[in-house]
Formats: structure tokens, sequence, C-alpha cells
């Protein structure tokens, strides 16, 4: 697997652990809108490790 690929699923991991260690304990399940944002959070995750991997990427062809 590339290096970068590697980077970005570490990055994405390190987002969504720690929004998970913060928003789920505070979260009322009975209301819809709570999975609604838990989703929000982790597509906040997902965006983090798309922009890591771009980063990356551009950092791997320079070398």
């Amino acid at each position: 697997m590339k290096n970068w690929v590697k980077r970005a699923i570490r990055t994405f991991i390190q987002a969504a652990v720690g929004y998970a260690i913060v928003a789920l304990p505070a979260i009322d399940w009975q209301d819809t809108s709570a999975l609604r944002g838990t989703l929000i959070g982790l597509g906040v995750s997902a965006i983090a490790a798309g922009i890591s991997a771009a980063m990356n990427y551009i950092d791997d062809t320079k070398m």
C-alpha cells in the first residue's frame, strides 16, 4: 500500500476516535438529530483524511 494512503487512513482513524471520545457520551440516542450529528462528525473525519491524503500524495511525488 502506498505510504500516503497509510497516512490518510491513520489520519481518519485519529480524527474519528477523537470525535467519538468527545461526542458519543453526550449524545441522546432517542433523538434522530443526534444520529445526524454523529454522521456529520464522521464525515468531517473523512474530509480530514482526504485532505491529508492529498497533501501527502503531493509530498510523495516530489521525492
